[in-house]
C-alpha cells in the first residue's frame, strides 16, 4: 500500500512537470499564435473595400516592449524606427514590400498605398515583429454598350470591359429573357452576341462574377428597341371628320395608326428607310389580307412611304 502512494504521488509530479516548464520558459515572450496587440503592435486601414487603384491609408504602431536582458527592471527598448509596408495578393504566396516608412515618436506610423488588386498588407518593423494583416478588397468595375435599335431575328452584339480583369472572369449577360454566359480576355474585354425573338424594348444588364483580383460588379448597357417588320398602307381621303373606333375623329393631321386587335391608346415606334415616328394605335383596320396596319395621311408623309411598304415596328 505504502508502495502504490509513493508511486501515485510520482506520476502526479511528472504530469505536472512539462506545464511548469511550460509557464517558465514563456515568461515575458508572447506565445506562437498570439493576437498581434500582446506583440505590442496594431494595423488599420482607411477602408476595406476600395475602387480600382484608389489609395488607402496604412496607419499602425509599434509599441515599446519591455527589455529582457534585466527582467523586472522595467527598461524600455526603442519602438522600431523603419517600418515595411508589405502586400499579398489574393492567391499569392509571398509578401512584397510595397512602402518604406519610419515611425514616430510612439512608434506610430502612416502611409497612403495604391491598391490595385484585392490583397492583404501588413507592417514589418526593424526587430522583426509583424503586425497582423489586413484584408483589402478592390470593387471591380464594369463598362457595357449595346445597340439601340435592332431587328428581331438578327444578332447583336453586346460588349464590355471590366477592371481590373484578371484572368478568364465569368460574365453573365441577362437580355429580353435570355442569359448569355461569356469570359473576360486577359485585359478585361468581353462581347457576346444576342439574337432577339419578340419585338419590344429590352433592358441589357452585364454582372462580372468576383474573382482574386476584385469583388463582383454589374452595369447596365441600356435599352435594346427591337423592331420588326410589318406590311402597312394608309387611309384618310374620304373619310376626314368621321369618329374614330377609338374615340375622336379623323383629320389629314391626325397622327395615329389603326390596327385590328391592339389595344387603343397602344404606343408605336413606326420605322421606315431611316426615318422614325412615334403614333398611338387609334382605330381598327386594315380589313386587307396581309396587311396589318394602315397609316393616317400625315403618318404616312412623314415616313415618306408610298402607298404600301413593310414598316418596322416595335410592338
Amino acid at each position: 500500500m505504502t508502495c502504490f502512494r509513493h508511486r501515485r504521488g510520482w506520476l502526479a509530479a511528472l504530469l505536472l512537470l512539462p506545464l511548469a516548464a511550460l509557464t517558465i520558459g514563456g515568461a515575458g515572450a508572447p506565445a506562437l499564435g498570439a493576437p498581434a496587440r500582446e506583440n505590442g503592435t496594431s494595423l488599420s486601414t482607411s477602408d476595406k473595400r476600395v475602387r480600382p487603384n484608389e489609395r488607402v491609408t496604412v496607419r499602425g504602431r509599434f509599441r515599446p516592449l519591455t527589455t529582457t536582458a534585466a527582467p523586472g527592471s522595467g527598461a524600455i527598448a526603442p519602438a522600431d524606427a523603419s517600418v515595411r509596408i508589405q502586400f499579398r495578393a489574393l492567391g499569392a504566396e509571398h509578401w512584397q514590400d510595397a512602402r518604406s516608412t519610419r515611425a514616430g515618436r510612439g512608434g506610430r506610423f502612416s502611409e497612403r498605398l495604391r491598391i490595385e488588386r484585392s490583397g492583404r498588407i501588413r507592417a514589418v518593423g526593424a526587430g522583426g515583429r509583424t503586425t497582423a494583416a489586413k484584408l483589402v478588397r478592390v470593387r471591380s468595375v464594369t463598362y457595357a454598350r449595346v445597340a439601340k435599335r435592332v431587328r428581331v431575328g438578327r444578332k447583336v452584339a453586346i460588349r464590355g470591359r471590366v477592371a481590373p480583369a484578371g484572368t478568364r472572369r465569368r460574365i453573365t449577360v441577362e437580355a429580353g429573357g435570355d442569359r448569355l454566359r461569356a469570359r473576360t480576355h486577359r485585359n478585361g474585354r468581353f462581347a457576346v452576341r444576342w439574337k432577339p425573338r419578340h419585338a419590344g424594348h429590352h433592358r441589357v444588364r452585364v454582372r462580372a462574377a468576383g474573382n482574386l483580383v476584385a469583388a463582383a460588379s454589374a452595369a447596365r448597357a441600356g435599352r435594346v428597341a427591337v423592331f420588326r417588320p410589318a406590311e402597312a398602307s394608309w387611309y384618310g381621303p374620304g373619310l376626314y371628320g368621321n369618329g374614330t373606333a377609338c374615340g375622336g375623329r379623323l383629320e389629314p393631321s391626325t397622327i395615329g395608326v389603326a390596327h385590328k386587335s391592339m389595344r387603343c391608346g397602344t404606343k408605336l415606334t413606326i420605322r421606315y428607310h431611316g426615318r422614325q415616328v412615334k403614333a398611338r394605335v387609334i382605330d381598327r383596320g386594315p380589313y386587307i389580307p396581309g396587311r396589318e396596319f394602315d397609316l393616317t395621311e400625315a403618318v404616312k408623309n412623314r415616313l415618306g412611304m408610298g402607298g404600301v411598304g413593310t414598316i418596322l415596328v416595335d410592338r
